[in-house]
């Protein structure tokens, strides 16, 4: 679902074609998150049928056709509705990661209400779940497998939300940095990184 406004999004910016929409959001996205193209030709087929986007030409290349779709009034109106939509906390692969990739820069300040907000709850999930490995309520010096893989699971979870967490507070430094015209100096991105590290 998320897949198909990020599309939506990047034809919002200008036309495109399938396999140049799924390059240029791989772009964006970089190498931790495989943007599938079938992912991207499916998206592309969602928003059509929604009315989303419309054939904006047709290019006969041998046998090859490329179609150039862009986005419609609907699809940019829809587009804008999506960008307000609290996300889900997947920074890496999930939603938000997706809006930042498509993000412009009127769209800065209902993102960072958005992290901040994660960063509130994923604050709590951390508390709640550091209490749950509490080792003492478990009788003896050794403890049953069971309750030993539980508190496996719970230390995964902790971890991850760490990891949650220093992305969130990256992500927040960087929009605070963001200029008018959505560009981040370099330093601010490594004072982001080095502030998240600490």
């Amino acid at each position: 679902m998320s897949m198909k406004y990020a599309v939506l999004g990047l034809l919002i910016e200008r036309r495109g074609y399938g396999y140049d929409l799924a390059n240029r959001l791989q772009a964006r996205l970089g190498p931790g998150f495989r943007a599938a193209y079938g992912a991207v030709y499916v998206s592309l087929d969602q928003l059509a049928k929604d009315q989303l986007v419309a054939e904006a030409k047709r290019v006969q290349a041998g046998r090859q056709v490329k179609v150039y779709y862009e986005a419609t009034p609907a699809g940019i109106e829809r587009f804008a509705s999506w960008m307000c939509e609290p996300p889900s906390r997947e920074p890496l692969r999930g939603e938000l990661y997706l809006k930042l990739a498509v993000a412009q820069g009127a769209h800065l300040p209902n993102l960072r209400l958005e992290l901040e907000r994660l960063e509130r709850e994923c604050l709590r999930d951390l508390q709640e779940q550091t209490a749950a490995m509490d080792l003492t309520t478990e009788p003896g010096d050794d403890l049953r497998w069971d309750a030993a893989v539980r508190w496996l699971a719970d230390a995964a979870l902790v971890e991850r939300l760490h990891g949650d967490l220093r992305w969130i507070r990256m992500a927040l430094s960087t929009i605070a940095g963001a200029a008018e015209d959505g560009s981040v100096s370099r330093a601010r991105l490594l004072e982001a990184a080095a502030l998240a590290s600490a």
